[in-house]
């Protein structure tokens, strides 16, 4: 399914974010796809985390947000492609941490989770490449994480791809990443 055809599922119009409707996202992400640079890319993205996210937690907008920004992975020039997947990982792991009354449209945690654990094979994928960057990796190590402890038929697989992630030459706090992410999967907090 393409971009558009993804885009199009969704009356933007009608899905409230904390900065009125999502109108403006199907453009945000196509300029987010095309991104020219870092700078560009992350102005976008912080864009995007604004409308989305507040100290209350995610808004209506971040199901369709995620299951677009999933779908445009494989498009995505690098400077888009790392921003996305930071965003990925932060609408991944939103929670409600405020009051019903603050809540922007019908929250659903589950919905979001969802969206974001549909990119679980294209995260592994950045996992296994050797030419990823170190932030991409930092990101898809939340992501795995997030869709494992999401979907528990995936917690092998997440494991899997977790332990192979060659860290020699990268930051200690990759490492370090890893390790909590591992834990995670082998103690899931429902368990605990």
């Amino acid at each position: 399914m393409s971009i558009d055809d993804e885009i199009a599922r969704f009356e933007w119009s009608r899905i409230p974010t904390y900065l009125g409707h999502a109108e403006m996202v199907p453009g945000a992400v196509r300029s987010l796809v095309a991104a020219a640079n870092e700078e560009e890319a992350a102005r976008l993205g912080g864009w995007m985390e604004r409308i989305l996210l507040s100290v209350a937690g995610p808004c209506e907008g971040c199901a369709p947000v995620a299951t677009v920004l999933v779908a445009a992975l494989p498009e995505m020039t690098p400077a888009g492609h790392s921003v996305a997947l930071d965003l990925l990982s932060v609408i991944g792991a939103a929670e409600v941490t405020g009051p019903s009354h603050e809540q922007i449209g019908a929250v659903d945690v589950d919905e979001i989770r969802r969206a974001v654990t549909a990119g679980f094979p294209h995260y592994v994928a950045v996992l296994q490449a050797e030419s990823s960057a170190e932030g991409e990796l930092h990101s898809c190590i939340d992501l795995v994480g997030i869709a494992a402890l999401y979907d528990p038929r995936l917690a092998a697989a997440g494991t899997a791809a977790l332990t192979a992630i060659r860290t020699s030459g990268r930051g200690e706090d990759l490492a370090a990443l890893i390790e909590n992410a591992l834990a995670d999967l082998e103690n899931p907090p429902w368990e605990a």
